[in-house]
């Protein structure tokens, strides 16, 4: 199969994933040619244009920043490249993150379901960003109650959304930065929506 025949049809396995085993599994068998696959042989972009966006509305490199679905850490590598140097990185697949503990730009990584309870205190981090969790075959505007509780009031996140009417309503009371359909592969179309928005204050929806 041609190489890049073979990394879409893993991308294709990973998105179709409707249980939690079923995404584990998918990413177990990826892990060590995820990274070849989707940056080299597919040119995925999104990583690193949502790590700018968060870089260019949030001023503060100290701040605890939490990687949702941080993957193999390429998102976490942008971000150290620029200069923080407080950001976990938390995703339900531990070969992932095995990949992700090589990258040396992650202050911690937490193997934890971001549909269930996060395993961290209110108000731990400045900011969150996430590539490509909130897409297809991944988490729903559900987690979002969850993500609101470990931010601090304030707190800065850049996401990449791939149905951006179904997260819209679950925003209500967060103060929109930008929002803008945009390519998430080289020279592709637009295919997600990149959003950065601040976080209102404690009370706020969701």
């Amino acid at each position: 199969m041609d190489p890049s025949d073979q990394a879409r049809q893993r991308v294709l396995r990973a998105r179709a994933a409707r249980s939690v085993e079923d995404t584990v599994a998918a990413y177990r068998d990826w892990a060590a040619d995820y990274d070849q696959d989707v940056f080299d042989q597919l040119g995925f972009t999104g990583s690193d244009r949502i790590a700018d966006l968060l870089t260019d509305h949030l001023g503060d490199r100290t701040t605890p920043v939490l990687d949702l679905g941080c993957g193999t850490g390429a998102v976490g590598i942008r971000l150290f490249s620029e200069g923080f140097t407080s950001v976990d990185g938390i995703d339900v697949s531990r070969a992932m993150l095995g990949v992700a503990a090589g990258q040396r730009a992650y202050r911690a990584l937490i193997e934890a379901d971001l549909e269930r309870p996060l395993p961290f205190a209110d108000g731990s981090y400045g900011g969150a960003v996430s590539a490509g969790t909130f897409t297809a075959g991944g988490v729903g505007p559900g987690a979002l109650a969850e993500v609101r509780r470990v931010l601090q009031p304030g707190a800065t996140v850049a996401f990449v959304i791939g149905e951006w009417d179904v997260f819209e309503p679950v925003l209500a009371g967060w103060e929109v930065l930008h929002v803008a359909d945009e390519p998430i592969r080289r020279g592709g179309p637009s295919e997600a929506t990149m959003v950065v928005a601040r976080v209102g204050v404690a009370g706020a929806a969701p």
